[in-house]
């Protein structure tokens, strides 16, 4: 399934690896790499992986994601773009080794925000849904592929008519992370 809707995708910035494996496709981010835009911290990264089509006007991503092995702060998931300044993101966040927790984080005119929810120790696996209506987002996520639980509602003012859509990845600390895209689906 997944083969059949990745034709037309392409990477922003190309991860340490790629590869299919039986269960799907396997991505290693390079260490250091991430997407944030200034806030708290005040600095500007652009160099995180992401996997997407460029996507016009309203759609739902749904993307599945195992995780075997979490590094402290690794992070995979979807993402919707329109420019350096303007995105968001939703996923895997680990802030220490073996410690999940959903991440979503907004660039809105160059400022990132950032919400987490406690994901259990065991979560090895996570579906996530995004939906667009207009310049309006809304995010959830699932454990088990059926029952899905909204996180996050925003509207990004400078986001462009057509974006780009699809998985993302980063590692900003000093190891390398590799997640398994099960599926990922567009619906227009």
């Amino acid at each position: 399934m997944l083969l059949e809707n990745i034709k037309d995708f392409n990477w922003y910035n190309d991860p340490q690896n790629v590869r299919f494996v039986e269960e799907g496709m396997l991505i290693e981010a390079k260490a250091h790499t991430d997407f944030w835009q200034n806030s708290d911290c005040n600095f500007a990264k652009d160099d995180g992986h992401l996997f997407a089509k460029s996507i016009e006007g309203d759609f739902i991503l749904t993307v599945v994601c195992s995780f075997p092995g979490i590094k402290a702060n690794a992070q995979c998931g979807l993402m919707a773009r329109s420019d350096k300044q303007n995105w968001i993101k939703a996923g895997l966040y680990s802030p220490q080794a073996d410690i999940p927790q959903l991440g979503v984080v907004s660039a809105n005119q160059g400022s990132s925000d950032w919400s987490i929810v406690d994901l259990p120790p065991e979560c090895k696996q996570i579906w996530l849904r995004l939906r667009r209506r207009g310049k309006d987002f809304i995010i959830w996520y699932s454990l088990d592929g059926e029952n899905f639980r909204q996180v996050r509602m925003l509207h990004l003012p400078k986001i462009d008519n057509i974006i780009s859509a699809g998985a993302f990845t980063c590692s900003p600390g000093n190891e390398n992370f590799e997640f398994i895209l099960q599926n990922i689906d567009i619906q227009t």
